[in-house]
């Protein structure tokens, strides 16, 4: 199901590695900048998520595109002040939300997410939308320990999945009804889909 109106409607994907000897006083510079991140204006959530023993995921939801482009300044600020946590440089991607699934799992509870992203061929986007919308996200809607389904378009050729589930098992448990999704979306992609996966591990929420 596409929906509107609330939320984000555009993400900020930032990937990046880092040393894990440092992972503790990593997450210590996340707690000290939350007060920077609080002043940072239309930016509504932040997740960040551990996807391998070296990598992080970071989520950042915002108002609008508009507040997105006003707030790159301040991300690559902050950011800066990992640097003697990250190994190489980070990739940052950022998109328009298109669809949007809400589960049982109330936004602030959730502790598990799987990212999944495909290479898409542009001319067939409609026709992939029309697929997703034609019931195989409202077959997400009920998946018991779901939380959230966002989907971004970050260019004409990349589309970026994300999902909150309330925890490990509830994913694994989704896992069939993900990739049979992914599986009918074949026709429509030009290469293999990458899935990563991770507890949460810090939390912004405006307003909470």
């Amino acid at each position: 199901m596409t929906t509107s109106g609330q939320g984000p409607s555009d993400f900020r994907f930032t990937a990046f590695d880092f040393d894990p000897t440092k992972y503790d006083a990593m997450m210590s510079s996340f707690d000290n900048a939350r007060d920077r991140v609080k002043n940072i204006p239309g930016l509504l959530n932040v997740r960040v998520v551990r996807t391998l023993e070296n990598r992080m995921m970071v989520m950042s939801g915002y108002r609008s595109r508009d507040a997105l482009n006003a707030a790159t300044e301040a991300h690559s600020s902050i950011f800066a002040d990992f640097a003697q946590y990250i190994v190489g440089e980070p990739l940052v991607r950022s998109g328009e939300r298109v669809a949007r699934v809400i589960g049982e799992v109330p936004m602030n509870e959730f502790k598990y997410m799987r990212f999944v992203r495909v290479v898409i061929n542009p001319t067939k986007y409609d026709a992939m939308m029309s697929y997703l919308n034609g019931g195989v996200l409202e077959s997400f809607k009920d998946i018991a320990g779901l939380s959230r389904v966002i989907i971004t378009r970050n260019s004409e050729d990349h589309i970026f999945s994300a999902a909150g589930y309330i925890d490990k098992t509830s994913a694994d448990a989704a896992a069939e009804t993900m990739q049979n999704a992914v599986a009918g979306m074949a026709e429509y992609m030009t290469e293999a889909p990458l899935i990563r996966e991770g507890e949460l591990v810090w939390l912004y929420q405006f307003n909470v």
